[in-house]
């Protein structure tokens, strides 16, 4: 039998949609504060938020008279019209927020010299109240009402992190508001709203990281910042998108970010980054989730190519890794709350006149070979001490990669062809690589269903190591898709091409070395992400060595 359901259940079904913890009350009540125009917004949880949760801000309010108006289902002050949900500029539109929290809980609010009081979504109390600027929301007792919605709660930590979450996206992302979450009584975090990013990022993540980001300058579209290679975090906590200020859930603006690190950082380490794009309302469909987490663009190829441009340019200003002792620098792994975040080589001090980790026309001068496989030279900012393969394997990725762009590869055919035995997958990666890989100076024949015979390798790759390098080059096309996949080939066949971590090199060599490593883009780093080079600065040496008096 089809019947009308009792608002009472319609209503809790219709919660469930906005509110599916506590941090989704704090997240709603936040973006109402910020749609008003606050300025300031305190935040205080107790219990993880199912004993309470106090927002209160400064912004426009809500008039008396239309207080008890604010929490009937369906009503808002953001949308008059369909033609509006085209254009949605303010972060709540639906009218359901309020209405959805007092379904589940416990609320009172006050604005405007009034004060209402509703539970499980009837109004129990209305009388005046303080005449205090902005809006006063106390959440009591969330999901009392609905036990099987709080038995599936997370532990309080977990739902305590989640609101932490919450409150530093809006305070990394809108940095001109002063942000400030008490939970049970003591101070989680704490901004002050000087609209300076990069100080909001440290009231967050800490002093440390905050120096670490890199600015998005002179992009039209997309701002914000990004962490510099040598500061990575083994999870991808630290990643922030938004769209207007309004932080979202984009995978493929994800991978977009990701690709922009791929040869800078190694495999397991992902970036910090902060981006805000600025869009065209018209132009990205914000209403195609109940909690607002998704957001669908119009044409979503060149929001991915815009944040890509001003990730990389971002990325040009990379510094390299520097030493610093232990005593003055403190340790290289920094722990935070959800993941550690890490500071390879403990590097800490930035370089405004370096670019891409070395400076403009610098010529490093060799000094000798350290070590099973360092490479030492004299730098006009210091000692260089480089990983040889690190290094060279930097220079040859560079070098396929231009022979990919131009299509002109450099091959050696081989006196004897090499026969290998290859799995079936890696024979039709081959196929489907075939001129790419000719172009990297790759060059075969088939020879029977699971064997490979190979007629050419590039130059710079040893005869001997021929056979493990093809193996290791034809895995990386099979395990890839899409455009990366050559990619990763191409570094697998530098890395088996370049000189090994203890072999000898002459003068000569060491000198070609450096000097290739010092014209090479994108040099901090080999193509998996480790660095290249170590600089121990002069006046680093001078302080040691106490001749700065």
């Amino acid at each position: 039998m089809i019947q009308m359901l009792p608002p009472e259940v319609a209503d809790a079904i219709a919660a469930g949609e906005v509110i599916e913890r506590p941090a989704s009350v704090v997240k709603e009540l936040v973006e109402n504060a910020l749609d008003a125009g606050a300025r300031r917004v305190s935040i205080d949880v107790r219990g993880a938020g199912k004993t309470s949760i106090r927002v209160s801000d400064d912004g426009a309010g809500i008039p008396a008279e239309e207080l008890v108006l604010a929490f009937v289902r369906h009503t808002t002050s953001k949308l008059t019209k369909l033609a509006d949900l085209s254009v949605i500029e303010s972060f709540g539109f639906r009218g359901e927020a309020l209405a959805s929290i007092a379904a589940v809980a416990d609320v009172e609010c006050s604005s405007g010299g009034a004060k209402l009081r509703v539970r499980a979504g009837e109004v129990v109390e209305q009388g005046s109240g303080p005449l205090l600027p902005g809006v006063v929301i106390e959440v009591r007792d969330l999901f009392a009402n609905v036990p099987a919605r709080l038995k599936f709660l997370k532990s309080d930590a977990t739902e305590v992190a989640a609101i932490k979450d919450v409150v530093s996206a809006f305070a990394v992302l809108h940095p001109h508001v002063r942000f400030h979450l008490t939970i049970d009584s003591r101070a989680a975090l704490s901004s002050n709203g000087d609209g300076d990013q990069r100080r909001a990022i440290a009231a967050v993540y800490g002093p440390p990281v905050a120096a670490e980001m890199l600015d998005m300058i002179g992009m039209p579209l997309v701002k914000g910042m990004v962490s510099q290679p040598r500061l990575s975090r083994g999870s991808r906590d630290g990643m922030m998108l938004a769209v207007n200020g309004r932080p979202i859930s984009a995978r493929s603006l994800m991978y977009a970010l990701e690709e922009c690190y791929q040869g800078r950082l190694e495999r397991g380490r992902h970036p910090i980054a902060v981006i805000d794009i600025g869009i065209d309302p018209e132009l990205v469909d914000v209403n195609v989730h109940p909690a607002k987490k998704e957001v669908r663009f119009r044409d979503e190829g060149a929001v991915f190519a815009a944040l890509q441009r001003a990730v990389r340019g971002a990325l040009d200003g990379s510094d390299p890794f520097r030493y610093r002792p232990a005593e003055a620098g403190g340790e290289a792994v920094t722990t935070m709350t959800a993941s550690p975040l890490t500071l390879h080589e403990a590097p800490a001090m930035l370089a405004a006149s370096e670019t891409n980790g070395h400076a403009a026309n610098a010529v490093l001068r060799p000094i000798g070979q350290a070590g099973p496989g360092y490479l030492v030279a004299e730098g006009p900012h210091g000692l260089v001490l480089v990983d040889q393969h690190a290094a060279h394997e930097r220079v040859l990725y560079n070098r396929l990669l231009e022979r990919l762009r131009t299509g002109r590869g450099a091959s050696q055919p081989l006196l004897i062809p090499q026969a290998v035995d290859v799995e079936p997958a890696l024979i039709a990666a081959a196929a489907d690589h075939r001129n790419e890989l000719a172009n990297l100076g790759l060059e075969y024949e088939e020879f029977g269903p699971r064997s490979l015979r190979i007629t050419a390798v590039p130059v710079e790759l040893p005869s001997g190591r021929a056979t493990a390098a093809i193996q290791e080059t034809l895995a990386a096309l099979a395990e890839n898709r899409g455009d990366g996949a050559i990619q990763k080939a191409a570094a697998a066949l530098a890395c088996h091409s370049a000189v090994k971590f203890g072999d000898v090199l002459d003068v000569a060599e060491q000198r070609r070395l450096l000097s290739d490593l010092e014209a090479a883009e994108e040099s901090i780093t080999c193509p998996h992400g480790r660095p290249t080079r170590l600089l121990v600065e002069w006046q680093e040496l001078t302080r040691h060595f106490r001749r700065n008096y």
